[in-house]
């Protein structure tokens, strides 16, 4: 793991945008990294579940996707990253 990232053991669910958020510092610099409801299903291969719950059963992965994105520079138009 690049030690420049860290990831805060923090995430919100969005009940309006049906995803979670959680927080990345790359040297300082907070970038926001936003996981939708539809992938964490997906990524966790299940019908159905809570969002919340399936996302710290995956949070290991989701942390190193997107710190494949932070150092690829895949941003979005707002400067987050979104899996």
């Amino acid at each position: 793991m690049n030690q420049a990232i860290q990831f805060p053991d923090q995430q919100t669910w969005s009940e309006e945008k049906q995803q979670i958020e959680f927080p990345a510092l790359v040297m300082g610099q907070l970038i926001v990294c936003r996981v939708s409801k539809a992938s964490l299903l997906r990524l966790a291969i299940v019908e159905q579940g809570e969002a919340m719950t399936l996302f710290s059963e995956l949070r290991f992965d989701l942390e190193e996707m997107a710190e494949e994105k932070i150092n690829a520079e895949d941003f979005a138009p707002d400067g987050g990253i979104f899996i």
